[in-house]
């Protein structure tokens, strides 16, 4: 489907299921609503499994009303399944992947919708986000300045030893301490914390699990949660959340067909 085609069979669905929100689901009141969803067995049609709503920053008791047992929510189910659904397939993942999604309700009065069950940041980390990734694109163009990594035909990685080499024309140019952070999965839209990876040798994860250990602000759920539903930004702002906290010199993510994998970069220098 044509790009164009798709961002304006997007925006139609958000506009008319935002208004829906709003008018039937007190949406002025909150600020993102997680839409699980299922396909029972012998249906084949996919159906509302759960819903739970974040960020109230209005009138819980207009929440409480639309969200209730008896509530607006009910007739409204249908609807959302159907429009999780099409946002789904124009998305490019399978809903059973992903488990649904998350309409966000914009600053700005609008909505918008992102795959997966996406819970709100932590107030410590959510603080942080803009610093930290503003952080990496400057470490980020320090070294490019310094190493034209850039222009770097391949790479090597043994996640084992946490090195990582950089080669053009056949040449290693750079080399650095490279260990494994996390992991994103595109199919499931899902981060994955390095240090509960089993598909990696022991000594990789005790590394990555070493990386989030030693950060010492623990009022952060994602730093505790081994696996959790997140957007590609979010992966990358957590990244560069550890770079920062961990003082290291960058982040190194390999992207794959399914997924891609973040490495935090220190001691990066000429071959």
């Amino acid at each position: 489907m044509h790009d164009a085609i798709a961002a304006r069979m997007r925006k139609e669905i958000l506009d008319e299921v935002g208004a829906l929100l709003r008018d039937q689901l007190a949406a002025d009141e909150w600020g993102r609503v997680l839409v699980e969803v299922a396909r029972p067995a012998g249906t084949g049609e996919l159906v509302v499994a759960g819903i739970d709503v974040e960020d109230i920053g209005g009138d819980e008791a207009k929440v409480d009303a639309a969200f209730g047992t008896e509530s607006a929510a009910l007739p409204l189910l249908p609807v959302l399944a159907k429009a999780t659904e099409a946002l789904c397939g124009l998305a490019g993942v399978a809903p059973e992947d992903v488990q649904g999604g998350t309409f966000l309700h914009l600053a700005t009065g609008g909505f918008e919708w992102v795959p997966g069950l996406v819970h709100a940041p932590s107030a410590a980390f959510g603080g942080a986000w803009d610093a930290v990734v503003a952080g990496l694109h400057r470490k980020r163009s320090a070294r490019e300045a310094r190493l034209t990594l850039s222009a770097c035909e391949r790479c090597y990685v043994d996640v084992e030893r946490e090195s990582i080499a950089f080669s053009a024309a056949g040449k290693v140019r750079a080399v650095a301490h490279a260990t494994l952070l996390g992991t994103y999965s595109l199919p499931s839209r899902t981060w994955a914390w390095g240090g509960h990876s089993e598909n990696v040798p022991d000594r990789a994860r005790a590394a990555a699990a070493a990386l989030v250990d030693e950060i010492l602000e623990r009022d952060i759920w994602e730093l505790s949660t081994p696996c959790f539903q997140v957007d590609e930004a979010t992966a990358w702002a957590l990244a560069a959340f550890v770079c920062d906290r961990a003082c290291a010199e960058g982040v190194y993510c390999s992207r794959k067909d399914d997924g891609l994998v973040f490495l935090l970069l220190r001691d990066v220098r000429e071959a």
